[in-house]
């Protein structure tokens, strides 16, 4: 953990921040009880004290499975932004694959800089004075 919580990370610059880190945030990040609760906090506080930020994972709840009979299932692996991120590269998501032939899935990050626009119709007044526009309102 004081590799983490150590890290020395630039506010300026963007940074990503993801792997395997065998540690859990909270207890539903387990699929059976238990769970280390000073780990728990420790982690979190580590994430507290750089500011960064986890971006959400889609597509299922753990990341790892001891591949048992009753298997146990954690979510291990974690992406990390400083808070500047989202401002440079707003619709960046992680998604996870299909866990084969690992006992790890695999996260494909998608970093983009586009912000989706909505579809939305807008009148414009200037089309009413438009030579024809009462002819094309009328057949639609």
């Amino acid at each position: 953990m004081d590799w983490f919580r150590n890290m020395q990370i630039d506010s300026e610059d963007d940074h990503l921040i993801l792997g395997d880190f065998n540690l859990i945030r909270k207890e539903a990040d387990r699929n059976k009880p238990r769970g280390d609760i000073k780990d728990m906090f420790r982690f979190n506080a580590a994430i507290s004290q750089l500011g960064i930020n986890e971006i959400k994972l889609q597509g299922r709840k753990y990341t790892w499975s001891n591949k048992q009979y009753d298997p146990l299932l954690e979510k291990l692996d974690w992406v990390f932004t400083l808070e500047n991120w989202g401002t440079s590269y707003p619709t960046t998501s992680v998604l996870a694959m299909e866990m084969v032939p690992s006992d790890h899935c695999p996260c494909v990050v998608t970093i983009s800089t586009s912000i989706p626009k909505t579809k939305v119709f807008r009148f414009e007044t200037f089309w009413l004075r438009h030579h024809g526009f009462q002819q094309v309102f009328s057949q639609s």
